[in-house]
């Protein structure tokens, strides 16, 4: 058995450290150069830049033809390293490479730049990872599936909201809501994609609730000169969940625990749009009950009465 050798755990140790670069898209030249150099100049040697740069050289290019062994595929691209492939491979069925191909294409004519960027970084990652076959498969089932179509006849409408996001700036809309003209005072804070149609996701600085705007239903936009604070958008709802319920409930990704017994559950709700919330928590029937804000108490008990009251009606 071979002697522990301090040369050589660095050398792996810089193989690993390499990957990490290549695995981060990190792997300038300028970074992966110190790298090697530094393990070079460890000795009690001194080199003149000339051979100091040749030694890298010839280092790096050893470490990169072990890797290749292993199946690691880099290529050298403006002055930084890029993996071509990984350590290790996913093999993909038909159906795999049907719905890989599907999001690439449909992603590439959402309007949101930063939503097409963070999908494209996904599939880059993903396409490390496919064995040969696959990633042939993909490069060629991509471009098949037509998705210009989606949101084209609101594209420009999108692009405008989104810009109103960005500006944190407060909106008056008018809008179509259940075939009547609703109008608000908001402050816009992203837009949401449905299979159908997108919405602009806002907060309403006089109902004080989060509101989603269907974006073909707006009918103007007016731009309010007043900024809007991290004050602004703030809505809590705190509710109570009882008997059977609260043993079983699971939170939503916007809600934390307040308290809990062992047949209540206090809930702190935070940015849910209100409609929803009350179309969820009405269907907890008398297992749930609003606690603060009273004004949303209030509202909640509106809904309730004039539900039994259509039902009565009926």
């Amino acid at each position: 058995m071979r002697k522990n050798n301090s040369k050589l755990n660095n050398g792996c140790l810089n193989i690993f450290k390499f990957l990490e670069y290549l695995y981060n898209n990190s792997a300038d030249y300028e970074t992966v150069y110190n790298l090697f150099k530094n393990d070079i100049l460890q000795g009690n040697e001194v080199y003149d830049d000339k051979k100091l740069n040749n030694l890298v050289q010839v280092v790096l290019n050893k470490y990169i033809n072990a890797l290749r062994i292993f199946g690691v595929k880099i290529k050298k691209e403006k002055h930084k390293f890029i993996l071509e492939s990984s350590l290790y491979s996913i093999p993909c069925s038909d159906n795999d490479i049907k719905a890989l191909s599907i999001l690439s294409e449909a992603s590439s004519k959402l309007p949101d730049s930063s939503i097409n960027k963070n999908i494209s970084d996904l599939l880059s990652n993903i396409m490390l990872r496919l064995d040969n076959q696959s990633r042939s498969a993909l490069n060629a089932a991509i471009g098949n599936y037509d998705f210009s179509f989606y949101f084209t006849n609101i594209k420009d409408q999108i692009e405008q909201c989104r810009k109103y996001c960005n500006d944190s700036v407060i909106l008056e809309i008018a809008y179509i809501n259940k075939r009547k003209e609703e109008k608000c005072k908001c402050q816009p804070k992203d837009i949401r994609y449905t299979t159908k149609t997108a919405f602009l996701c806002g907060y309403d600085i006089i109902k004080k609730e989060n509101i989603e705007i269907a974006i073909p239903n707006i009918i103007s936009i007016g731009v309010n000169p007043r900024r809007t604070t991290p004050y602004d958008n703030v809505t809590t709802i705190v509710f109570k969940l009882k008997g059977r319920l609260a043993k079983t409930y699971q939170l939503k990704t916007n809600e934390k625990l307040d308290s809990k017994t062992e047949d209540t559950m206090v809930i702190i709700n935070t940015g849910e749009p209100r409609d929803k919330l009350f179309a969820r928590l009405m269907r907890y029937a008398d297992l749930c009950e609003i606690i603060s804000p009273k004004y949303i108490r209030d509202d909640m008990e509106d809904m309730i009465n004039e539900a039994l009251n259509n039902y009565g009606n009926d």
